[in-house]
């Protein structure tokens, strides 16, 4: 697979280059790649495009892929920054999430890239777990807050009809939390990491000390990316595409120098809708001044009667071009965003 997306590299690499400033390695478990994969992949980059030398370059990984000699080497390779995906530190649901690493695999982890000289590191942790109680996140929250850590990103789980946890929730098999307990769950989040000194900056991210995640940011802010790899998505500001998901038919176009993919380009109605999604879910807010500029509408004007409804209610807070959603404007963000939405053609 690695000669794979080597060969896309190659096919997408852009004439000027353009400088590369953030590269994310993740979208499974690179995490488990050898270090001379990971230095092919990695040089490949550098080979066909143009890499900022003050690049954020990120590898996720599991915790039970992580050792001090790993983490070593990918500090020997250029990488800079860790996303681990410790998700709880409680033995019993980790189980139930089919997770193979331990609570003590995870405090290791953190401990091994640590020692590596490893500053940039984000944990992602989970909540509204099945079997789970307020004890459990409370007691994951405070091991997390402990490591101080500078990014945390927190999701809540969301069960999907045709899986694992949606038959055992049909069958009673597990106890799923309610919609207000997820609620209250996310409350809690945002309230104890808050008040431990981190900004919760989009819905489901907190950084200190202003430690955002440059790559997930370049997304919310609308700057173009390019996806690598089966069912990766690209965008370079006009048109959104998508490789092929299958992994053999992936690899067997690559081996005639061809890539499969889909390409839709964006109405104009599109991207507004988009803006006003992405600016919201973030603590940046939407910039009227800036809408007006791309869109040349006037979304102030547009939706004042909404826009002082949703302030009056607490849901966000306005300045003299800005809007921004309060921690309560987050728990309806969807809502929120779908009156705002213009109406498509």
């Amino acid at each position: 697979m690695v000669q794979g997306l080597a060969k896309e590299l190659k096919l997408k690499s852009s004439t000027p280059k353009v400088i590369i400033e953030t590269i994310y390695l993740g979208g499974g478990t690179p995490s488990i790649l050898t270090e001379k994969a990971l230095d092919f992949l990695i040089e490949t980059i550098k080979t066909f495009y143009k890499v900022s030398t003050s690049a954020e370059i990120t590898l996720e990984a599991n915790p039970d892929d992580i050792d001090a000699e790993k983490a070593k080497s990918w500090r020997r390779l250029g990488i800079n920054r860790l996303s681990i995906g410790i998700q709880t530190f409680d033995d019993k649901i980790l189980k139930i999430l089919n997770r193979s690493h331990s609570a003590n695999q995870a405090l290791k982890s953190i401990e091994w890239v640590r020692k590596a000289g490893f500053h940039n590191i984000s944990a992602d942790l989970m909540f509204a777990l099945p079997d789970a109680n307020d004890a459990v996140l409370k007691a994951d929250l405070k091991t997390l807050v402990s490591l101080d850590l500078p990014h945390l990103s927190i999701y809540g789980l969301t069960i999907e009809e045709k899986t694992v946890f949606g038959s055992w929730k049909m069958q009673n098999k597990r106890v799923f939390p309610s919609d207000n307990d997820y609620q209250r769950n996310y409350r809690v989040v945002h309230e104890l990491l808050t008040q431990q000194q981190y900004e919760h900056y989009e819905i489901s991210s907190f950084a200190k000390e202003k430690k955002f995640s440059r790559h997930n940011t370049s997304y919310w802010l609308q700057n173009p990316y390019l996806g690598i790899g089966p069912g990766a998505h690209s965008f370079d500001g006009e048109y959104r595409s998508q490789n092929i998901s299958n992994n053999q038919l992936y690899l067997k176009k690559l081996d005639f120098g061809h890539l499969q993919l889909t390409t839709e380009a964006l109405s104009l109605t599109e991207k507004m809708n988009e803006h006003i999604m992405l600016r919201l879910r973030t603590s940046f807010g939407l910039d009227f001044a800036l809408f007006k500029k791309e869109f040349h509408r006037d979304i102030k004007s547009d939706n004042l009667k909404l826009i002082d409804q949703i302030c009056l209610e607490g849901l966000a807070l306005m300045g003299k071009n800005k809007l921004k959603l309060t921690f309560d404007g987050f728990l309806i963000s969807d809502e929120i965003c779908a009156q705002l939405f213009y109406p498509m053609p």
